[in-house]
């Protein structure tokens, strides 16, 4: 029964039902919209609306759906329509629930009553995404077959050359040298950045900074980070090495947030010419700082025998902690100002650094 599946399913791939890069495409874009409004356009417009900081500390936890889909990744993966295909079974109506709960927020009015919906329904969008993107990763490992060519040619070292290994647990992450002390760096590799970045669009909307201005900040931030921080790290982990390159882009990253703390104390204005660099520094160490984090998280899990489980345990802490850290420093922002939050992400950073220092020395290699 096994062979005559997997039969079928070669036939089937031969005969050119594999899914092409369009579909694939757009599937991504669209379950990356409900992350994308959560994170970078719905905190502004609530506040715009007088949504209170208290409310809005709620939003960044759309992102829990991500952080939590590997427990019912299995569910996606097993079951499916007979009739209407395994992936369309789970895409189809996860694209419909998605359209709904978008479509719902455009005609809801953004006031203090309607709040707590309009961040329920980012919540519903955001876990459709989540669900609809283990079927898309899924549909996209069809097409990767093009990319077996290659590895056709490698001569892998047959089993019997191999150390023979337990199967791939969650609960083996745990038992690993050094993967506690990941686990707790992980906690701290993003801090600086998520921290300033949630509260940093939400204090240029109350200076009074038109939408579009704003956009151009965030626009900003982001090239410095894919453009200049990504590309530097590269460099840098060459030259320097993993844990000198993660301290120095968190110390990019800390600079860039006592940048923002000048803006926020009316040091400096609160323009565009004004905050500009603090977007772009904030950016680059943000971007130096993702780069190396994610080289250690790969370098400890190539060090194991169950790779993919590894690189994602530490991950989900990884975004699990970007996601908390938007959110409290939101609640701060509301309890002791924009000026306060700032102060202690500040101070948890540079706690951050000692902590991720003295886990990176607990760790094997």
């Amino acid at each position: 029964m096994v062979n005559a599946t997997r039969s079928q399913t070669i036939r089937a791939t031969d005969a050119g039902t594999e899914p092409g890069l369009i579909l694939i495409g757009a599937l991504y874009l669209a379950q990356g919209l409900p992350i994308g409004f959560a994170f970078e356009a719905l905190p502004v417009l609530l506040r715009q609306a007088g949504i209170p900081l208290a409310v809005i500390a709620w939003v960044p936890l759309a992102g829990l759906p991500w952080v939590l889909k590997p427990l019912w990744a299995p569910l996606v993966d097993n079951h499916g329509g007979a009739r209407i295909g395994r992936r369309r079974a789970w895409i189809i109506p996860m694209q419909l629930v998605l359209a709904a709960s978008m479509a719902g927020l455009a005609v809801i009015d953004a006031t203090a009553g309607m709040a707590l919906w309009i961040v329920a329904l980012t919540l519903i969008a955001s876990t459709a995404a989540a669900t609809q993107d283990i079927a898309t990763d899924g549909l996209a490992a069809v097409l990767l077959l093009a990319g077996l060519t290659p590895v056709l040619s490698w001569a892998e070292p047959p089993a019997s050359a191999r150390p023979a290994s337990a199967p791939a647990r969650v609960g083996g992450y745990f038992r690993r040298p050094g993967g506690w002390a990941l686990l707790a760096a992980a906690l701290f590799f993003g801090l600086p950045y998520s921290g300033v970045l949630a509260l940093s669009k939400l204090w240029l909307s109350d200076a009074g900074m038109a939408l579009g201005r704003i956009g151009l900040v965030g626009i900003a931030g982001s090239l410095a980070m894919m453009a200049l921080g990504c590309p530097l790290a590269a460099q840098a982990i060459r030259r320097f090495g993993t844990g000198r390159t993660l301290a120095g882009g968190l110390a990019i990253a800390i600079v860039g947030l006592l940048l923002w703390t000048l803006a926020v104390t009316g040091i400096t204005a609160a323009t565009l010419a004004g905050v500009l660099p603090a977007a772009l520094v904030l950016g680059l160490g943000g971007g130096v700082a993702s780069v190396a984090a994610s080289t250690v998280i790969m370098r400890f899990a190539a060090g194991g025998d169950q790779t993919g489980t590894d690189v994602t345990v530490a991950q989900a802490v990884h975004v699990f902690s970007e996601t908390m850290t938007g959110s409290v420093a939101i609640t701060l922002a509301a309890a002791a100002g924009y000026a306060g939050a700032l102060s202690a992400i500040t101070l948890a950073s540079l706690a951050g650094i000692a902590v991720i220092a003295l886990m990176l020395r607990r760790m094997p290699g």
